[in-house]
């Protein structure tokens, strides 16, 4: 038997005690448990906020006002307009902002005073007032008010709600203002940093429009010397011939233009005096080779010479012939020998003619040179006297320029100016405007919440715990090895339903349904898990020719006749005998899914009532022989029935037929048939229903039955969410590997 824990021998089976809270423990409470700890945490936080939805709010609006000089430096036309803030001087700012004339600003803008006249209005013309004023005139006498009373009255209420104060050490000046009204809040605190830059810019309006004054004096100076600047610069080009393009003077341009012509001028006639000089010393040769006429292209290319040299190679070759066939002396060789003469001739006069041409191309090329040259010593010349003038230009053009940045500086100095003095600048700015606060100051919605927060994922934590600890389930491989010492052979995955066999048709009749899951699936995790059943039976039963496994749980419904089934044809269908028994002969659910009619079966068979091939039910697919459990009715003593020498005779019989025998028992807690049957198979596999399984009574049961669990090979884990057990489990189990069973090998 496969074990995890070599330590457990025999038919010991201890639980172990629970894990101490560590922090892995910790951990897993909070990703097993996390809607339940969200949820009591989600709870105390809503306490929290309902409490400070009904407590009354106080809400504060905050702005925030810089104090910067250099925001506005740039626009400044003198510079003792602009001055360098101490502390003092934002301390003094502080102080305006909480004087008088702008709280009086500020409730003139948003008309408190007519808001309080109409409160009081109304307040008098209530029928409570009106009822109190005639029984208790005395008392409830109604009091008129000025509006200077009014407006008093307003300002010293808008001063206690108004709070300001410097960031320190920077220069940022923060404005709170307290109201019920969260919007009120946000336009007082707005309104009362607008008051303050408006009087700011009141204040730098006639600094600004004196500036303007004296710049607009300044420019018509600048713009006088600039215009005679101007004037000058072109005057002397004129007076010098100086013309300027967008490429430079004209003049530097033909300099440039006529110096490569030059260049291309010297380069022809560097090439006409080669060719002429070598046709001149072919014709000085006074002879013609082979060669000779090569080395010029235009004796090649032309039609007279190459002619000529075609008939005199011809009767060369023929003067060569007849000298040896008809003698040197004979009439017609020396004809021929003239003739060749006159070719030759002909070809040193063609040649001639050749390089007269050339001679007339080499005079035309340094004609052509030679007034290049000329034109271009003239300019040369020009150029000199033109480049001494530049000098003076130059400095002309410097004074210019110089007065025309100065006018165009001092121009748009006093467009600035003059924008500042239609919406002067000033050092104040508004770096956050107050807005309406999504929630009150009062009370401390923030912490009171905050805390809850804290307080609820403490108490969820502890629920988490608490049900961890009263969650006696197996959810993962690892509580099956600590709690009942035996080896997790694997999770078989809930498998989704599908279209399986009609009422009262044999599961062997259809190719689909979960108890064809290993054959229409074999690449699953599910049919991967029963291979690893079947290696370790293999490993664990080694040495015996026949296998015979039983298969049990520990109540019904937890899907042992599913994994019977499908571990029989998982052996059936790889090429090796397996013979499927319903030995559950109280509830036979394996025979009502496979052999729903039969009326013979492993009674009868026992009984010697019928033969095997009688009551064997054969899968066309996988050639998996079926013992049904026909029970004419309800049996009492099926245990005797499994403890009886007929059955261990039947077994023994069977084990001659076949490779391994596959026996679905009942569970092991409502009856104890699968005791008697410790002596009748070689091994049992356990199967526990993910999440619903109760260790404890799994405990219970197998301690009750020594003899199974000692020859258990381990369990199975069926039914299982695998996405939610990776949830539960620690990362990085072994039992995770199994999710790559069904692509391995067929990404290829």
């Amino acid at each position: 038997m496969l074990r995890i824990d070599g330590t457990t021998g025999g038919s010991s089976l201890n639980i172990q005690n629970e894990a101490g809270a560590t922090a892995t423990f910790l951990f897993q409470v909070l990703r097993r448990q996390k809607w339940v700890i969200g949820g009591i945490v989600a709870v105390f936080v809503g306490l929290a906020t309902l409490y400070c939805v009904i407590a009354t709010p106080k809400y504060t609006a905050s702005a925030e006002l810089l104090i910067d000089t250099q925001q506005n430096r740039g626009l400044d036309v003198l510079p003792q307009l602009s001055g360098i803030l101490d502390s003092g001087m934002v301390e003094s700012q502080v102080q305006i902002l909480l004087s008088e004339r702008i709280a009086k600003a500020v409730i003139k803008e948003l008309k408190f005073v007519e808001q309080a006249k109409e409160r009081r209005e109304q307040s008098q013309e209530s029928l409570v007032a009106r009822t109190l004023g005639m029984v208790l005139p005395f008392l409830f006498k109604p009091q008129v008010m000025s509006d200077f009373e009014i407006e008093r009255q307003q300002i010293g209420s808008f001063l206690r709600e108004l709070k300001v104060k410097r960031i320190a050490p920077s220069y940022v000046i923060n404005i709170d203002f307290r109201s019920p009204d969260p919007a009120m809040a946000a336009d007082v605190a707005n309104q009362v940093a607008e008051s303050y830059i408006i009087d700011q810019l009141e204040s730098k309006y006639q600094a600004t429009r004196r500036a303007s004054v004296w710049l607009q004096d300044r420019i018509n100076e600048l713009r006088d010397q600039a215009l005679a600047a101007d004037r000058a610069v072109q005057d002397f080009k004129a007076k010098n011939n100086i013309i300027d393009t967008t490429r430079g003077l004209v003049s530097d341009q033909q300099l440039s233009e006529l110096n490569t012509q030059l260049v291309t001028a010297r380069t022809a006639v560097a090439e006409a005096q080669a060719r002429y000089d070598r046709v001149a010393s072919i014709v000085k040769q006074g002879g013609i080779s082979g060669t000779s006429d090569e080395a010029v292209s235009d004796v090649l290319s032309n039609e007279v010479i190459s002619k000529l040299r075609s008939q005199y190679l011809d009767a060369v070759k023929r003067e060569a012939d007849w000298s040896k066939r008809y003698g040197p002396d004979h009439v017609a060789v020396a004809n021929l020998r003239s003739e060749i003469r006159g070719l030759q001739r002909a070809l040193f006069t063609e040649l001639s003619r050749i390089a007269e041409t050339y001679k007339s191309d080499l005079e035309i090329a340094m004609a052509r040179e030679g007034s290049l040259s000329k034109s271009l010593e003239g300019l040369v010349n020009q150029a000199k006297i033109t480049g001494r003038a530049q000098v003076e230009l130059r400095e002309l053009e410097s004074n210019a320029q110089s007065y025309r940045a100065l006018y165009d500086n001092f121009l748009q100095r006093f467009m600035q100016a003059t924008q500042q003095q239609s919406f002067p600048m000033t050092e104040a700015r508004v770096i956050t405007d107050a807005s309406a606060p999504l929630s009150p100051s009062e009370p401390k919605t923030a912490l009171i919440i905050g805390g809850s927060l804290v307080f609820g994922l403490l108490m969820g934590v502890s629920m988490g715990v608490w049900r961890e600890r009263m969650n006696r389930s197996f959810r993962v491989p690892a509580d099956v090895e600590r709690y009942l010492g035996l080896d997790c052979l694997g999770v078989l995955p809930l498998v989704p339903s599908a279209a399986g066999p009609v009422a009262g048709q044999s599961a062997f009749d259809s190719s689909v349904g979960i108890f064809r899951q290993v054959v229409t699936d074999p690449f699953s995790r599910f049919a991967e898990t029963l291979r690893a059943v079947k290696v370790s039976a293999d490993v664990s039963i080694f040495g015996q020719s026949v296998r015979a496994i039983g298969i049990v749980s520990t109540l019904p419904k937890e899907g042992k006749s599913t994994v019977s089934a499908n571990l029989a044809q998982l052996v059936a269908h790889s090429g090796q005998r397996c013979i499927l028994i319903d030995g559950d002969l109280r509830n036979p659910s394996l025979t009502r899914r496979i052999a729903p009619k039969a009326t013979k079966g492993l009674l009868e068979l026992l009984l010697g009532q019928a033969t095997f091939e009688e009551v064997a039910v054969v899968d066309p697919l996988t050639n998996l022989k079926f013992i049904p459990a026909a029970v004419p009715g309800e049996i009492s003593h099926t245990n005797e029935i499994l403890a009886s020498e007929k059955m261990a005779t039947l077994l023994d019989r069977l084990r001659q037929m076949t490779d391994y025998i596959v026996i679905d028992f009942p569970p092991m807690a409502p009856v104890v048939d699968v005791m008697a049957s410790t002596r009748l198979v070689d091994g049992y596999v356990y199967v526990l229903d993910w999440g619903s399984s109760h260790r404890d009574l799994a405990v219970h049961t197998l301690r009750n039955a020594p003899k199974v669990y000692e020859k258990i090979l381990g369990c199975l884990l069926n039914k299982v969410d695998v996405k939610a057990m990776k949830s539960l489990e620690d990362y990085g189990s072994k039992y995770y590997y199994h999710k790559y069973y069904a692509n391995y090998g067929r990404d290829r």
